[in-house]
C-alpha cells in the first residue's frame, strides 16, 4: 500500500496502486479499496488482458485529439434517459447490460475509468457499476491531464472490441440507490440527506427547474469543496470535520442529491470509498425529479 502524505504528517489518502500478483491477473486481481489508481499503475498494466479503459472526457474532439492508448470513449449521457417522464436518470439495468457488452466488459473486467482530472463524469460510472454489483472499477487519480502531462504514451486510434456477454445476471444493489418515496419516507434521526449542490443553488438563487431551492430537511455542503484546485483531495481530517459539524458522521445512512445524480457520485466516491462511511447513497432523481412533483415541499432558505 502506498500512502499519499503531507510532510506534517498527516494522512490526505490511502491508494493502494500494486498488490501481489497484479501483473497479468487483471480479471482476477483485487483492486484499491480507495477505487483509485495511479497513471504509474495504469501505464504499467496497458496491455494486461481483462482490463477495459474508458475515455469519459466532457467532448469527443478531445478524444480524437489523443486518447490513452485501448481506450475506448463513452458519453456520459449514454447512461440516463427519461423515466415516467423525468429526464436524466438511470438507464435500465437490462440496457446497461448491453451497452457493457458492446464495451467489451465481462463479469472479471477491470473497468478503468479517466475524465480531463478527478471530476464526476467517472464516477457516476462508478458509481453505477456498484449498483450492479460490479465492484471492479478504478478512477484513473489526476484523469487524461496527470497522463499527458507525465509524459505517457497517447493514440488517435480507436480500439478493437468484440462484444463479451457479461456472464451473468445482473442484480441491483439497493444500498447504493434510494427512489423518491424512500426520500420522502426518510428518518431523520438515522439518516442525513445532502445536498452537493453549489449554494445558490441550494438557496434558490440560481437553477433551470420549474421550482428552485432544496428538499426541506437538507443540508448543503458543495461537492468539490472536497478538492484541492487541481483536482485531488483536501487534508482528509479537515473534510471530515467539515462533515461532522453539519451533522454528517458515519453512524448515520446519508442520501447524496444534486441535480440529477452526477455531481452526488463524486460525493459518494469520497464517503463511501476515501472516508469509509458505511452507507451512503445516491437519490439519482435528485431535485430535478423531487421539485417536478408540485405536492412536495421546497424550500429557498439558505
Amino acid at each position: 500500500m502506498f500512502i499519499d502524505v503531507r510532510k506534517s504528517g498527516i494522512v490526505l489518502i490511502q491508494i493502494i496502486l500494486l498488490m501481489t500478483g497484479l501483473a497479468g491477473l487483471a480479471g482476477t486481481q483485487e483492486i484499491s479499496d480507495s477505487h483509485l489508481i495511479s497513471v504509474d499503475w495504469l501505464h504499467s498494466n496497458l496491455n494486461t488482458p481483462g482490463l477495459r479503459i474508458i475515455d469519459m472526457r466532457a467532448d469527443i474532439r478531445d478524444y480524437w485529439s489523443g486518447h490513452i492508448p485501448g481506450a475506448v470513449y463513452l458519453d456520459e449521457t449514454v447512461l440516463r434517459w427519461p423515466q415516467a417522464g423525468i429526464p436524466g436518470k438511470l438507464i435500465p439495468v437490462d440496457v446497461f447490460g448491453r451497452l457493457l457488452e458492446e464495451l467489451g466488459i465481462g463479469q472479471k473486467t477491470l473497468v478503468i475509468i479517466y475524465t480531463e482530472v478527478n471530476n464526476y463524469r467517472a464516477t457516476y460510472l462508478g458509481w453505477a457499476l456498484d449498483y450492479i454489483n460490479h465492484n471492479r472499477w478504478a478512477i484513473l487519480a489526476g484523469g487524461f491531464n496527470h497522463w499527458k502531462s507525465d509524459g505517457r504514451p497517447v493514440s488517435r486510434d480507436y480500439p478493437v472490441i468484440k462484444r463479451t456477454p457479461y456472464g451473468k445476471r445482473l442484480e441491483t444493489n439497493n444500498r447504493v440507490r434510494v427512489s423518491l418515496e424512500e426520500v420522502k419516507n426518510q428518518r431523520l434521526n438515522e439518516t442525513v440527506l445532502l445536498d452537493v449542490r453549489p449554494p445558490e443553488m441550494y438557496s434558490g438563487e440560481r437553477g433551470n427547474w420549474k421550482r428552485n431551492g432544496h428538499i426541506p430537511g437538507a443540508i448543503n455542503l458543495f461537492w468539490a469543496s472536497f478538492l484541492k484546485e487541481d483536482g485531488s483531495w483536501k487534508d482528509l481530517n479537515l473534510i471530515q470535520n467539515n462533515l461532522k459539524s453539519l451533522g454528517v458522521t458515519p453512524n448515520k445512512t446519508v442520501i447524496l442529491y444534486c441535480g440529477q445524480g452526477l455531481m452526488s457520485s463524486h460525493a459518494y466516491l469520497t464517503l463511501k470509498y476515501i472516508l469509509k462511511f458505511p452507507e451512503v447513497k445516491i437519490f439519482d432523481g435528485s431535485f430535478n425529479e423531487w421539485s417536478s412533483h408540485e405536492e412536495l415541499p421546497v424550500e429557498t432558505s439558505k
